[in-house]
């Protein structure tokens, strides 16, 4: 007998696969063949095995009609439609060798060993079982090798049931759409990008497929094929160079310094300004995160360094908060002697700035604004300063003006000043002040060294009111002239500019021998009177001429003249103290007074006069000729000075000069001359 398997146990069960779809093999099965399945070859086993053991024992294995039969097909039989009924039962060769039947031994009718026989059968019995199940598993184990799992996906995709070029097709395609997706790398808040397949990110499809098929006897595997495959291990590649290149792009993206926070005044609030920390990306650390995260991952948090900046938020919003609430929050008080002055928080915020240095937030009020208002609405916070003055009485006694200090508003103080204020539990402090010191103090005239005359001499004066005058205008330009240890001081200088805008006029001058009228006549008598207040003072002289001829109103040979500052009168105050000249007319004669503190004792004589001429007539041709009689003869004389300091001789000087005959002028005209 033929049995034949039907055709519903011929195909793969639905637990082994999801879709069995028909193989290039089936198509090219002759008509009559039909697939097998090992469930069905071993049907067969188990069925020959039972009819073996319920025969009738008999002698002839080989019997016919005592045995049933299963046929054994060389070849699959595929039924047709209309065979359908009569399908074949068939077992595939050689992998289960065919169950044949031996003839039974006819037992006696008393068996001695029939539990033996028992054991056998059912020995082999659970032998064909064992080949039953092995087969089938081993069968199971073939028909899964070539189909992915169901319900097993790749990257998001389906590929359950796929043969393996289909999965490979499909694992690819969705590999392509993955790798053109950016890869995004956060880092403190901020990201940057990089596509994937650009960074040298991708994916191994075929390997991916091939870790999910292929023929295995591992339990495990089986039944994971059974149950479902779920989400499949993708096999990654990475481009290490390509990764490397696009992880320093992202860097580009994300590198940045840090910004400090910033405050700044508005209104009369200090507001905040967030900062920003700053960031330097760990490329090659960042690569192995991208790298061990693709393709499951297209997120990551990048690795860094962060650095925070100088000034925080925090620090910032500290800052405005006092500045806001304290500073800010109301009017300051600032005190003075001549009364109090109050700045209003407006006034305060309107030149106020908030200036960073070292990571330290500080509050700058621009005082100088402020301190203007102050001194417009309170003038009297403003006092000018009084020079020193060194000034002589009607008895001629020097009276000194010592200088007196002014006050002004500190400018550059006033914003320290109104923060310090308005920082304070009454707000209020004290108004910043500046001592304006005078020009000229007391200490610039010397006044502490001005105790007493050291030197004085005077000269009478002539019976000619011009030349009164411009002595009277000289003393007035020399009163009060102080000559500071090291100083000069110049005649010429002290009394220019000689002109009649600062009150001289025309008189009697000698010009090349010839008395006659220019501006300033006169002068020289100054020169003369102040000449011996220094020699007696015994300064060191360092100009002096005396007259082309001798005045007896002068010392012969120690006297000056003036002629601008080619003949001029200087002298240094070579002694340690400060010196002031005071000069004057009085009882028809011209001082010169030297005020100071003693130092140097001065002698002085004259030689006997030599070389003696007497005066002629010189005849004067020119229209401005004025005549006049003989004066003094000429003569040589040498004066000596000698000075002594606490009564020891320091310094001798001597001085020799030559007078001309002061020749009588006459008058004449050229034609005279004939």
């Amino acid at each position: 007998m033929v049995e034949r398997t039907p055709t519903a146990e011929l195909v793969a069960p639905t637990w082994l696969a999801a879709e069995a779809q028909p193989s290039p093999a089936d198509a090219w099965r002759p008509h009559g063949a039909e697939r097998v399945s090992f469930v069905a070859a071993a049907g067969a086993g188990v069925a020959a095995g039972a009819e073996g053991d319920d025969a009738p024992e008999s002698s002839d294995s080989g019997a016919a009609g005592g045995v049933d039969e299963t046929q054994v097909l060389d070849e699959p039989w595929v039924a047709t439609t209309s065979e359908a009924d009569e399908r074949p039962t068939a077992v595939l060769p050689p992998t289960v060798e065919p169950v044949a039947t031996e003839p039974a031994e006819a037992a006696p009718v008393q068996s001695q060993e029939p539990d033996k026989k028992r054991r056998g059968r059912g020995a082999v019995i659970g032998l064909v079982a064992v080949a039953l199940l092995g087969g089938v598993y081993v069968g199971a184990a073939a028909l899964m090798s070539s189909t992915v799992p169901r319900g097993t996906s790749a990257l998001g995709v389906d590929i359950g049931g796929m043969s393996t070029g289909q999965a490979i097709a499909a694992v690819n395609d969705a590999a392509d759409e993955r790798a053109s997706d950016d890869v995004v790398v956060s880092v403190d808040g901020d990201t940057g990008t990089v596509v994937a397949g650009e960074a040298g990110l991708g994916v191994d499809a075929q390997a991916t497929v091939e870790a999910l098929v292929g023929f295995s006897l591992d339990p495990a595997l089986m039944w994971s094929r059974i149950v479902g495959g779920g989400d499949a291990d993708v096999v990654a590649t990475v481009d290490q160079d390509a990764l490397q290149a696009g992880m320093e792009d992202v860097a580009s993206q994300l590198d940045s310094d840090p910004v400090d926070a910033v405050v700044e005044i508005v209104g009369t609030a200090a507001i905040v300004t967030p900062g920003a920390t700053g960031v330097i990306v760990d490329s090659d650390a960042t690569a192995a995160v991208v790298s061990q995260a693709w393709p499951d991952a297209l997120e990551v948090d990048g690795v860094a360094e962060i650095t925070e900046p100088a000034i925080t938020d925090a620090d910032a919003q500290a800052f405005a908060n006092t500045t806001t609430k304290v500073t800010l929050a109301g009017p300051v008080t600032l005190a003075s002697a001549e009364g109090d002055v109050s700045i209003s928080a407006e006034d305060i915020a309107d030149n106020a700035t908030v200036e960073t240095a070292d990571g330290v937030l500080t509050l700058v009020i621009d005082g100088a604004p402020i301190a203007a208002d102050v001194v417009d609405a309170n003038p009297d916070l403003v006092t000018e300063p009084q020079d020193a003055k060194l000034s002589f009485d009607d008895s001629q006694k020097l009276k000194v003006t010592k200088g007196v200090e002014g006050q002004d508003v500190d400018a550059a103080a006033m914003g320290a000043a109104i923060v310090d204020a308005a920082n304070s539990t009454t707000r209020s402090g004290e108004l910043p002040v500046t001592v304006t010191e005078p020009e000229v103090t007391s200490e610039d005239l010397g006044v502490d060294d001005l105790n007493e005359v050291v030197a004085s001499f005077d000269t009478p004066l002539t019976n000619e009111y011009i030349r009164t005058q411009n002595l009277i205008t000289a003393a007035a330009d020399v009163e009060g002239t102080v000559v500071l240890p090291g100083e000069e001081f110049n005649l010429a200088q002290t009394l220019a500019p000689v002109t009649v805008e600062e009150g001289y006029a025309e008189a009697h001058v000698i010009v090349d021998g010839v008395l006659t009228n220019g501006m300033g006549g006169g002068l020289s008598q100054m020169a003369t009177t102040a000449y011996n207040a220094a020699y007696f003072a015994g300064y060191n002289i360092t100009q002096h001429r005396p007259h082309s001829v001798w005045f007896t109103r002068y010392p012969a040979g120690r006297e000056s003249t003036l002629w601008g500052e080619t003949i001029n009168v200087v002298f240094e105050n070579d002694t340690p103290y400060a010196a002031v000249l005071n000069s004057y007319v009085s009882g028809g004669r011209l001082y010169v007074d030297v005020w100071s503190t003693p130092h140097f004792t001065v002698e002085t004589y004259a030689s006997d006069k030599t070389n003696i001429r007497e005066p002629g007539v010189k005849e004067v041709t020119s229209a401005n000729c004025e005549a006049k009689g003989k004066g003094q003869p000429g003569f040589t004389i040498t004066n000596t000075r000698k000075i002594f300091l606490d009564d020891e001789q320091v310094d001798e000087d001597s001085y020799t000069w030559t007078y001309a005959p002061d020749d009588a002028i006459k008058c004449v005209k050229e034609e005279d001359d004939d």
